[in-house]
């Protein structure tokens, strides 16, 4: 490893998806003193153990969906503008739900379908005709996004840290942060595993460690890490590569082609800490809702499994801006299950930010910390 920097305009705390995407466009707009402390590797934390689908469904008010609507775009784009190819397949999204989780379905698609996001809404037995191996049974309603995929959120961030360390950002894998120095109501810099880095400007993007790092600074930051357990089977051709993702909103259970085989997600417990430890019993009740909602999993043979910690927040927002009496210490958290999927605008309000002292594709007042208060 190279010497550690003493000194930095900006320090990013964290380079997962978001971290990644702040310090390519702090680059990107000039910023190019910045240092990345990343305690593992690059993507070891929440952003490796995703879904990692690219979806415009996830939008739950309208300013988000607008967020999603500009991320996928700029994913669009991304193997031109970073010269990495992020593996995306457009096979589309599916929500199916009953009782008042389909009528959230419902008003939901209807606001998606006021923003222009292409989204239909299916009546059982067209989810079945659509998606002929699923258990269509017991649901009112289905949401179809045709536009979503699957994507390579490895591929995503080593792409945004090429771009930004050809620009001159530092990135220090294997070094911890562990403290911050405050000095007169403004950061002065960061304590490390090696040492201190002298630095005006501090980027909280650690995820699940971010309130930690914000209790450093007596900041609490209200956040509630949720584990959520996926499964990866062995080959299956009983299910087609192209099937789409599919969503049961009751139960939070998804899955989607995966290789040869399928991906299965499920569970919303609280952690016990940042590091999440595999839930052998949640994977059991993957795999027993799987049976019922696509029969045909049954033949899969479990091939491994992991859990993921997300940070979400109590109105699904993320918290993002400057922490109020702190200057210089500034949050970009709290993006919970949509990280990989709003990185580009994540990473662009926060260059704003640091550039102009405020945000000017998108308004993000409302996500400040103050709304907690």
């Amino acid at each position: 490893m190279n010497k550690t920097k003493s000194t930095a305009d900006v320090v990013i705390i964290g380079a997962g998806v978001i971290g990644c995407s702040t310090a390519y466009h702090l680059g990107k707009i000039g910023i190019t003193d910045v240092v990345i402390l990343e305690m593992e590797q690059v993507g070891a934390g929440t952003s490796s153990k995703s879904a990692s689908m690219l979806s415009m469904q996830f939008g739950s008010d309208p300013l988000l969906a607008r967020m999603a609507q500009y991320s996928y775009q700029r994913y669009m784009q991304f193997e031109q503008e970073l010269g990495t190819n992020i593996d995306f397949r457009k096979t589309g999204w599916i929500s199916i739900a009953s009782g008042q989780k389909a009528t959230e379905l419902r008003q939901n698609a209807k606001m998606l379908v006021t923003l222009g996001i292409q989204t239909e809404v299916l009546k059982p037995e067209e989810v079945k005709y659509l998606y002929p191996e699923l258990n269509t049974n017991d649901i009112e309603v289905g949401v179809y996004g045709p536009d979503d995929g699957p994507f390579d959120p490895h591929m995503i961030m080593w792409g945004y840290i090429k771009r930004a360390t050809e620009k001159g950002v530092k990135l220090y894998q294997g070094e911890k942060a562990n403290g911050l120095k405050i000095e007169n109501g403004r950061v002065t810099g960061v304590k490390t595993s090696n040492g201190l880095i002298a630095t005006s400007t501090i980027i909280n993007a650690a995820g699940p460690w971010a309130q930690e790092v914000g209790n450093w600074a007596n900041t609490r930051i209200p956040l509630t890490n949720k584990v959520r357990t996926i499964v990866m089977t062995g080959p299956l051709p009983d299910i087609p590569g192209d099937r789409p993702f599919v969503e049961d909103e009751n139960v939070e259970w998804y899955f989607r082609p995966e290789t040869s085989g399928v991906l299965m997600g499920m569970g919303n417990i609280p952690a016990k800490s940042p590091e999440a430890q595999l839930d052998n019993e949640m994977v059991h009740n993957i795999v027993d809702y799987a049976i019922h909602r696509a029969p045909v999993l049954e033949k899969a043979s479990l091939l491994t499994a992991w859990s993921g910690v997300r940070p979400l927040t109590k109105d699904g927002r993320p918290i993002f801006g400057v922490v109020p009496g702190i200057e210089g210490f500034l949050l970009n958290t709290g993006w919970g299950g949509v990280g990989i999927i709003q990185s580009p605008v994540a990473g662009q309000l926060m260059a704003e930010l640091v550039h102009d002292g405020r945000t000017s594709t998108f308004e993000s007042n409302e996500f400040g910390l103050g709304r907690f208060v």
